[in-house]
């Protein structure tokens, strides 16, 4: 159960912003407030989600941030990067398939979780709402990839400067939570071609 109602209400505020025009029904909000979980605070990264499984939540990002790796050819890369007051519900834990993705907290992350018992109960009391769920993850996914795309659009050395401007938080570079590695498969460059640039920074 939660404790914090400000940060609470930042979610909310989120969730009746993805569909303004669609009120959320009643009872819905205090059934979030009873069936999400406060995570740990996480002194170092954490997986939340492995490949190959099934996912067991959903998060809200409170605070720090959370890395989507995908694969190619078996190989690792950084798909999408999740910052504070997003939503992190891919289509395998929407779907119950076993997911394709590995999820994690950097250091210093703190979300909020919902079990997928606890989703099915929601769509059980408000079925509407799983159209809505899926419709929204399925945004979050596209946007994602957007987003990354807009970078790989880039030349190597603009692509470097314009994401760490879109993520301030990772400079300077000794107290980042993300590593080079993972930021540079991000950015589809090499560690020093990352390095490099960001040095003109």
């Amino acid at each position: 159960m939660l404790n914090n109602r400000k940060t609470f209400e930042k979610l909310m505020t989120l969730l009746r912003n993805i569909y303004p025009d669609v009120p959320l029904p009643e009872g819905f909000e205090e059934f979030l407030w009873i069936r999400m979980t406060v995570e740990p605070l996480y002194k170092k990264d954490k997986i939340l989600e492995f490949q190959g499984e099934k996912p067991k939540n959903a998060y809200y990002v409170v605070s720090g941030l959370v890395t989507v790796h995908g694969y190619l050819d078996a190989v690792p890369f950084t798909e999408s990067i999740y910052r504070e007051n997003t939503i992190v519900a891919l289509n395998a834990f929407m779907k119950r398939e076993d997911a394709a993705h590995t999820i994690t907290a950097t250091k210093g992350t703190l979300v909020w979780s919902i079990s997928h018992t606890a989703m099915e109960e929601i769509y059980k009391e408000w079925p509407p709402l799983k159209a809505l769920a899926l419709q929204t993850a399925l945004n979050y996914l596209e946007m994602k990839k957007e987003r990354r795309s807009s970078f790989l659009a880039m030349l190597a050395e603009d692509r470097v400067l314009e994401f760490y401007k879109a993520f301030k938080g990772l400079l300077p570079v000794r107290s980042s939570p993300i590593k080079d590695v993972d930021i540079a498969s991000y950015l589809s460059t090499s560690l020093k071609s990352l390095r490099r640039n960001r040095g003109k920074l």
